[in-house]
């Protein structure tokens, strides 16, 4: 097959790509039960389909590589080609995709007086690896850079730690993807796929009123590598799974789920719902509950997670108006209403949270075990600091399935 056979495949697939989830943000997945508080219940529906989706064709799962950090390269409308991060890439101006050198890439970061994880040494060593991998191709691939100096074998392994808070990676020498890594300066698994005009695409949808950022249009690779070769001194892995996981349908998880979604599915909804305060929903999502959840995942625990929201939001620092209006109650200037707080108001909404969100967490738990048991066959192996083994987790129809108390926690520990 030539190049530009496998360019017209990977067009193809990306055209007939039905994107599932519409939580996605920045081109990053989101934790499947992380959709309760993200879009409520039409998040959890989205969530549903996506894992029936799933279990219809689970060789649509895929490894999540633990790399850092996370870079974008390839060619744009202009034939250039360049590296660049998830917000250099998605700057208005274009300024942070127009770096053609590694002497602009350093030069952009000395500009901003940023100084990013030795880039400044590591972006010349891959750039002309990426380049001649990518010679030929259109538009940008998104991966993570899992090594930076070549591996030594030993005792025929390889092994390595992409991320410095991740895991640690182990690797069969004698396998397929050992004998990719053997020789190489350096390694970068990649994900997704962004057409070269999707900044131009970005910027005529939020002209239309619709925000959005170029690398919300990523599609995923689906374990593939697309147009890129492997014929440099990086080595380009994609994130296929060993073998296509056997996924048994949880009957139990389903079925609990929906009776939780149907019992407390509006007061869910109407929890969300903030706007008639003037604050962004997505901001009460993200920035109040999306952190009180990764608190609790970070202590290590999920007991009395609704007393322990209360408590949350009562010690978080918060503006006097934002404080009136989510707890204490205010009365509006303009037309002398009264408003109670937000969440005492809505105490059926935050029940509602947290039965669905742990509906969703059983759901998402089962799943990911079925898929660590089918990686079990890969020569890719990786272990926590405490020794616990395993993939850090999958990517399956736009949501990540990983185990937060594990490899989620050391991550938030080590920050």
């Amino acid at each position: 097959m030539n190049l530009s056979e496998s360019l017209a495949i990977l067009k193809a697939k990306i055209d007939s790509l039905s994107v599932i989830n519409e939580a996605f943000t920045g081109g990053h997945a989101p934790h499947l039960e992380d959709s309760v508080y993200l879009q409520g219940t039409a998040g959890v529906q989205d969530a549903l389909k996506s894992v029936e989706a799933t279990i219809k064709k689970p060789q649509t799962a895929t490894i999540k590589w633990d790399g850092y950090p996370a870079l974008i390269f390839g060619h744009g409308t202009n034939g250039k080609f360049s590296i660049s991060d998830k917000h250099m890439f998605n700057k208005p101006d274009g300024s942070g995709r127009a770096i053609y050198s590694p002497e602009q890439f350093i030069e952009y970061d000395k500009a901003r007086g940023v100084e990013r994880s030795g880039l400044a040494s590591i972006i010349p060593t891959i750039w002309p690896g990426l380049e001649k991998s990518s010679k030929g191709t259109k538009g940008y691939y998104w991966g993570d850079l899992l090594f930076s100096q070549p591996l030594k074998d030993q005792n025929g392994l390889y092994i390595f730690k992409a991320n410095p808070n991740g895991i640690t990676y182990t690797v069969q020498a004698n396998s397929e993807i050992g004998h990719e890594l053997a020789g190489k300066t350096a390694g970068i698994a990649v994900h997704q796929y962004i057409q070269a005009d999707a900044a131009e695409k970005a910027t005529q949808m939020t002209a239309a009123g619709e925000k959005v950022h170029a690398t919300d249009l990523a599609v995923s690779l689906n374990g593939e590598l697309g147009g890129l070769k492997n014929n440099s001194d990086v080595a380009i892995l994609p994130s296929k799974m060993p073998q296509t996981p056997k996924i048994q349908v949880p009957k139990a998880e389903i079925a609990h789920l929906k009776s939780e979604l149907a019992k407390y599915g509006p007061a869910l909804d109407k929890l969300l719902d903030t706007s008639y305060l003037g604050i962004n929903p997505s901001t009460f999502a993200n920035n109040l509950i999306g952190v009180y959840f990764n608190k609790k995942i970070r202590d290590g625990n999920l007991n009395n997670l609704t007393q322990g929201f209360y408590d949350f939001i009562e010690s978080r620092p918060l503006t006097g108006p934002m404080k009136q209006k989510l707890l204490t109650g205010y009365t509006d200037k303009k037309t002398g209403k009264e408003y109670p707080g937000h969440i005492p108001a809505n105490k059926a909404g935050v029940d509602a949270l947290m039965h669905i969100w742990i509906a969703v967490y059983q759901l998402k738990t089962e799943i990911l075990n079925q898929l660590n048991k089918a990686a079990e066959a890969s020569p890719v192996q990786g272990s926590l600091d405490d020794g616990t083994k395993g993939q850090e987790g999958f990517v399956a129809n736009g949501y990540k399935y990983v185990d937060r108390m594990g490899f989620s926690r050391q991550n938030f520990g080590s920050r």
